[in-house]
C-alpha cells in the first residue's frame, strides 16, 4: 500500500472538537498503537476510512483497502469457526493457508466449535483469522487485548506476528500505554496539542554507583485542584509518566505530581521503587506475577482489582532478578 498521510487534520462535530492538530504518516507494513479514548479512536477509525471528512487539513489514503475490528463488532454466532473461515475465503482475492493459519491462531481445537461457544480469548484469535484471510491493505484494531487472559494475551500476540508476515499494515488503539507496548512497534498519544511519539529506546541501567538501602522516612506531595496531597512510599502502586507528567496511581485514584519520573526515581529508589520502563516506576511491594508473551517481551502484574499490568524492558529484567532474587 501507498503510505497514508495526515496533516494538520482537524475534526469538529456539533458536541466541540474531537480530535485536533493530527500529523501522521502510515507507511506500509508499520505496527503503530495510538493512546487514545474510545470516542477519539472511533473519531480516528471514520477519518481513515473516509466516513467521515476532516473539518480541516489533509488526509492522503488512495485506494487503501482498511478492515477493522472494532469493539461493537457483532459476529456469526451460529457458524462453525470453519464455516466462519471458508465464508471469507470466498470473498477473498488473496490465497490463505487455512491449516496454516488455524495453527498459527491457536484455532485447531475449535475449529469446528460455533463461534457462541468459544472464550473471550478464542473469539478475538477468530477475529484475527478473518482478517488473514480477506488480507486487507491495513487492519484497525481497537482495545485489542481488553478481557483477554494472559495466556489469551500470549496467543493473540502470536496470531498478529503472524498477520503481519503476511503483509498487513496494523493500527491499534487503546486507552492504555501498558497495553500498546506489547502490540505496536512505533506509539503515539493523543492530547490536546497533537499526537505525540512515546519514546521506546531501550532502557540503560545505572551501575555505576552503589545500591542504596531504604534508610529514611519521604513522602511525595501531589496537586489535585487547591489542595496539596501527600503520600507515603508504601501506599503508592507505581507512577506512569503521561506527555511528561508523572501521574501516581494509588489504589484506583491517580494523581498529579510536579516531579520528573527520573527525580521520583532518584527520591524513591531507597524505598524499594524500580524503573522497569522508560515511562513506569513500580513499587516492588507490590508486584504479584511476572509473565513473558514472547521472547522480549515481559509484563509486570500488580497485585489489586483490576491488577494493573505493567511492561518490563528487556533491558531491565537482569537488574529486577537481582534485586528481588528469581
Amino acid at each position: 500500500m501507498t503510505p497514508i498521510i495526515f496533516e494538520k487534520v482537524l475534526k469538529q462535530t456539533s458536541q466541540g472538537t474531537l480530535l485536533k492538530n493530527i500529523t501522521l504518516t502510515i507507511p506500509a507494513g508499520s505496527q503503530i498503537g495510538l493512546k487514545v479514548t474510545h470516542q477519539e479512536s472511533r473519531c480516528f477509525f471514520n477519518l481513515l476510512t473516509g466516513k467521515t471528512r476532516p473539518t480541516s487539513g489533509q488526509l492522503v489514503r488512495n485506494d487503501t483497502t482498511i478492515m477493522a475490528n472494532l469493539t461493537t463488532d457483532a459476529g456469526y454466532p451460529q457458524l462453525a469457526v470453519s464455516q466462519y473461515a471458508h465464508l471469507f475465503l470466498k470473498l477473498s482475492a488473496h490465497p490463505v493457508d487455512l491449516a496454516a493459519a488455524q495453527e498459527a491462531l491457536a484455532l485447531h481445537e475449535v475449529w469446528q466449535l460455533p463461534l457462541k461457544r468459544l472464550s473471550q480469548d478464542q473469539q478475538q484469535r477468530v477475529v484475527l483469522l478473518r482478517l488473514v484471510v480477506l488480507h486487507p491493505d491495513l487492519a484497525f484494531l481497537e482495545n485489542p487485548l481488553n478481557e483477554l487472559s494472559d495466556d489469551g494475551i500470549q496467543l493473540y500476540l502470536q496470531g498478529l506476528t503472524y498477520l503481519r508476515q503476511s503483509g498487513v499494515t496494523v493500527i491499534c488503539t487503546a486507552p492504555y500505554l501498558e497495553e500498546l507496548l506489547l502490540v505496536s512497534d512505533t506509539i503515539y498519544r493523543y492530547s490536546s496539542t497533537g499526537l505525540e511519539s512515546v519514546d521506546l529506546k531501550p532502557d540503560t541501567p545505572d551501575t555505576t554507583g552503589p545500591a542504596i538501602q531504604p534508610t529514611q522516612v519521604f513522602k511525595i506531595a501531589c496537586k489535585q485542584d487547591d489542595k496539596t496531597i501527600f503520600f507515603s512510599p508504601d501506599e503508592i502502586d507505581f507512577i506512569e509518566s503521561i506527555n511528561s507528567i508523572s501521574t501516581v496511581h494509588v489504589g484506583n485514584d491517580t494523581f498529579s505530581s510536579t516531579l520528573t519520573l527520573t527525580e521520583l526515581e532518584a527520591k524513591l529508589q531507597r524505598f524499594g521503587f524500580f524503573r522497569c520502563h522508560r515511562s513506569y516506576l513500580v513499587n516492588l511491594q507490590r508486584i504479584a506475577e511476572l509473565i513473558s508473551y514472547s521472547r522480549n517481551s515481559y509484563t509486570l502484574i500488580l497485585k489489586g482489582h483490576p491488577a494493573p499490568k505493567l511492561p518490563l524492558s528487556r533491558t531491565r529484567l537482569e537488574e529486577l532478578r537481582t534485586l528481588i532474587s528469581f
